[in-house]
């Protein structure tokens, strides 16, 4: 749902909700036990009823506090949300990014990403490096 974040609270309730509820239980039946992620890029304002879904991780996009977003989505997991645009900066500011994000999600339930895609443009040695960063992460 990456442009659901774009809608208000109440139309969201109505007009993506009910389908990706609808989408997540036929997964649910279909192929049980397949982890679901939910994203929608902008989200800030809608995490606490993306968490009433029956998915397993909520992704959170860069815009929101990573310690904020793991509050509010209650126990599920989540995943994010380094800035992407950070990647454009030096070594020393992607590894403490990581760092930030890694230390406020605590030791479980986190996937580490960037908080939406690699942006066009971006150095690859900066990809490697973020990677790089995410092995080196002790609890």
């Amino acid at each position: 749902d990456s442009w659901g974040g774009h809608l208000p609270p109440h139309m969201w309730e109505e007009w993506s909700k009910p389908y990706i509820d609808r989408v997540v239980r036929k997964v649910q039946q279909t192929h049980p036990g397949t982890p679901i992620t939910l994203y929608a890029n902008g989200s800030g304002g809608l995490l606490e009823r993306m968490s009433t879904l029956t998915v397993d991780t909520i992704g959170l996009d860069w815009t929101i506090d990573m310690e904020d977003g793991r509050r509010r989505v209650g126990d599920k997991a989540v995943q994010g949300n380094v800035d992407p645009v950070v990647l454009f900066a030096g070594e020393d500011a992607i590894e403490k990014a990581v760092k930030d994000v890694c230390r406020k999600a605590g030791p479980t339930g986190h996937v580490l990403n960037l908080g939406h895609g690699v942006l066009v443009g971006t150095p690859e040695e900066s990809v490697k490096h973020f990677f790089d960063v995410s092995k080196t992460i002790t609890y």
